[in-house]
């Protein structure tokens, strides 16, 4: 007997393999979220900068007047009127001299006095050439004079830049003004570090009660977003701390002499890293956070005005007092020839003086800006959760739902990430927990789409064949509305099969009978699925099919009848192309007869047998009855007999009762129909048969008389034989 069925395969590999997949498809981006977190590698620090920066735009640090900082400037004005620089000596020491009258907390000098004042006489005599006027003025001259600059800094809180350099330099030794006292361990691996320096001269430096190093630390950017308090200078096996300008600045203003270094595992601190990390400066009363290296993030707010005072105003005797007494005065250059310029992450082009004064600014206001020491670990567990927020939402959502569940979680990261710098002055990154987030959202979604049509491939490749292609295309559309584990709902079943088939099979051979097989069920087929009917399964000769499944069908009993009436008018047609091929066989083919049975009912319908093999098929009581119905048209020699339930159903058909029928198989009998035909397609003549059937039907007219007395009887001479013999129209 030959078989043709539905096969899908195991699903066993398959779903291990999807799930496999799945946690795949999850995990990566995750995984590589982590990595780019965790490792903290440059481009992820360099776009976590630029945000920041954009928050310091947005909400930056209000400036205030009264901040006891300000800027004493060489810009071009005062250029203009004192000369190119630099200037000589003595002009900086009237400079000096007049700021000290103001009594200020502290003058520093954002300036390196590494060179003797050019205009010296002293200097001015060497450029001379060898005379006797020459030598008479050296004479004159006698030893050096002293230095009035070094004699303006010694009445006077003056600290001193000096500059450290990875570069050759004559400068031996340095010996810092301010004392450190450092709380847990050593500072002085964790700063920056620097091989040597270079240093004022020693007559400045001998009288300055500060030095401080003027170096910066941009980002790969040149961005200053990070000043350092303190630095190292690492000179062989010895590294001794040194303050940057800002912190002996602070120190001098307050009269200080010692610095405090507040480390890990100082009072019980620790880090969430192997390394010494610097974790606060304290300057008398100012208690500074800093990150990792003893820097502090400094929070900006932007180029001032007001800050800048002219140095000409100063030298030519015009002092505010208000602005300069008890104030800590930065002298600096803004002149555009100085090319003294820096980009903060507020202003594209500042005087680097303004760093200073805005690092002074950030410390005395209270401002914090820090980046927690477990923020990384954090933003780590941020991103895990939100990525698997983002990828079971687009797994198991549909794509608008998915969709608004990651822009609610995205926009929640960064309005948590904007409150904690507002309001908390904390560096919270949202982005590479929001990217990977977004990442895992579009990887699941992608993975979904391409189930999705594969799904429907599947649905396409196993229902092609057995199902109408509109049906086909409905299900590709939406492969939800197939449930591949079953359910019971209501159906209509047709069963059909070739009358006297084995016979005929007998008298071929397997080619021929092959060859027979195809020419009928491919019409057949056709008319099933024509009307939007599922093919369940051939067997041999003969097949079943039902409706209102897999998809939704409210006509499904009328549907099964047309189609039954269509496999009936195919068969003129199946005849003649089995005759024309038996011409070139040259053997005689057999003549087709068919018959169909139809009942409607609850039934169960889905995917049954194996894990290794199963077809989408229905079982129930009312399948068997329509295989009943089917095989009772052999016996009364009927072309489609249909149950009461199915005749009531339908609509736009002709019936004819044929009572209630004994069927093999079924302790009760069942009323059943013979489909005659469509409603319409019979003259007047048909409403007397069915009078004449009715009345042969109650036994008030001999069946032999109905069959004789209308043309019509004669195809229902086989039901009326049963019907006078007093027999089981079914048979036995």
């Amino acid at each position: 007997m030959m078989r043709e069925r539905a096969k899908l395969s195991s699903p066993a590999p398959a779903a291990r393999r999807g799930r496999f997949g799945d946690a795949l498809t999850l995990l990566a981006p995750i995984v590589l979220g982590l990595l780019l977190t965790l490792g903290d590698t440059a481009p992820v620090a360099q776009i976590r900068s630029l945000l920041f920066d954009h928050y310091q735009r947005l909400s930056p640090r209000p400036w205030n007047p009264n901040l006891p900082v300000r800027i004493i400037d060489i810009d071009d004005a005062s250029l203009a009127r004192y000369g190119q620089w630099p200037w000589p000596r003595d002009t900086i020491a009237q400079l000096t001299s007049k700021l000290a009258a103001a009594a200020p907390a502290a003058i520093v000098f954002d300036i390196l006095f590494a060179e003797e004042d050019r205009f010296a006489p002293e200097r001015l005599l060497e450029r001379l050439p060898p005379s006797p006027e020459r030598d008479a003025l050296a004479k004159k001259l006698g030893t050096r004079s002293p230095d009035p600059f070094a004699a303006a800094i010694a009445n006077a809180p003056v600290v001193l830049a000096l500059a450290l350099t990875t570069q050759p330099s004559p400068f031996t030794g340095v010996s810092s003004k301010s004392g450190f006292v450092e709380l847990g361990d050593r500072a002085a691996p964790a700063l920056p570090a620097f091989p040597r320096a270079i240093l004022p001269l020693p007559a400045l430096a001998a009288e300055a009660r500060g030095l401080g190093a003027i170096n910066y630390l941009p980002d790969r950017d040149l961005i200053v977003r990070n000043v350092p308090l303190v630095f190292a200078l690492a000179t062989g096996d010895t590294r001794t701390l040194l303050p940057s300008l800002d912190a002996e600045a602070l120190r001098v203003a307050q009269g200080l002499d010692t610095i405090v270094l507040k480390s890990t595992r100082a009072s019980g601190e620790t880090s969430f890293s192997s390394r010494s990390a610097i974790l606060e400066a304290k300057i008398g009363e100012a208690e500074i956070a800093t990150q990792r290296d003893g820097t502090v993030r400094v929070r900006f707010a932007g180029h001032q005005p007001a800050r800048f005072i002219p140095a000409w105003r100063i030298i030519e005797g015009d002092l505010p007092l208000d602005e300069i007494r008890d104030r800590i005065l930065f002298v600096g250059a803004s002149a555009a020839a100085l090319s003294d310029l820096r980009s903060t992450p507020i202003d594209t082009a500042v005087p680097g003086v303004e760093i200073h004064a805005e690092t002074i600014e950030h410390v005395v206001t209270g401002s914090r800006l820090t980046r927690l020491d477990y923020a990384e670990g954090l933003e780590a567990l941020v991103l895990i959760a939100l990525a698997l927020l983002t990828g079971m939402a687009a797994a198991r959502l549909r794509p608008a739902g998915a969709a608004s569940v990651t822009a609610i979680a995205l926009a929640g990261l960064f309005v948590a990430s904007w409150l904690a710098f507002t309001r908390g002055d904390l560096l919270f990154d949202p982005l590479t927990p929001g990217l990977t987030a977004l990442a895992t959202f579009g990887a699941v979604t992608l993975r979904m789409f391409r189930r999705t049509e594969s799904d429907r491939r599947q649905v396409r490749d196993a229902f092609s064949r057995y199902l109408a292609p509109a049906v086909v295309d409905r299900l590709a559309a939406d492969p939800s509305q197939l449930k591949l584990g079953g359910e019971a709902r209501e159906l209509t079943i047709l069963f059909c099969d070739a009358r006297d088939f084995t016979a005929h099979a007998e008298r071929l051979d397997a080619e021929s009978v092959v060859s027979f097989l195809n020419a009928l069920h491919t019409p057949l087929t056709a008319a099933v699925l024509s009307h939007n009917g599922t093919i369940d399964k051939f067997v041999g000769d003969g097949l079943m099919a039902f409706w209102n499944a897999p998809l939704d069908d409210v006509d499904h009993a009328t549907h099964a009848c047309a189609a039954a009436l269509s496999m009936v008018e195919a068969i003129p047609s199946i005849d003649a192309r089995l005759s024309a091929a038996a011409q070139g066989r040259k053997d005689n083919p057999p003549r087709v007869s068919i018959g169909i049975g139809i009942d409607t009912g609850e039934a169960f319908v889905g995917n049954m047998g194996s894990e290794q093999r199963f077809d989408y098929s229905a079982v129930g009581d009312h399948v068997n009855t329509a295989a009943r119905l089917e095989a009772a048209t052999k016996t009364l020699g009927l072309a489609i007999i249909v149950s009461d339930a199915t005749a009531r159903a339908a609509r736009g058909f002709d019936f004819v009762d044929l009572g209630d029928l004994a069927l093999r198989g079924k302790s009760e009998k069942v009323r059943a129909w013979a489909l005659h035909g469509r409603s319409g397609s019979h003259d007047e003549s048909f409403g007397q048969f069915v009078e004449l059937h009715r009345r042969a039907l109650k036994g008030d007219l001999d069946s032999r008389a109905a069959a004789r007395l209308h043309p019509l009887g004669e195809g229902y001479s086989g039901f009326y034989d049963r019907l006078d013999e007093n027999r089981d129209p079914a048979g036995d």
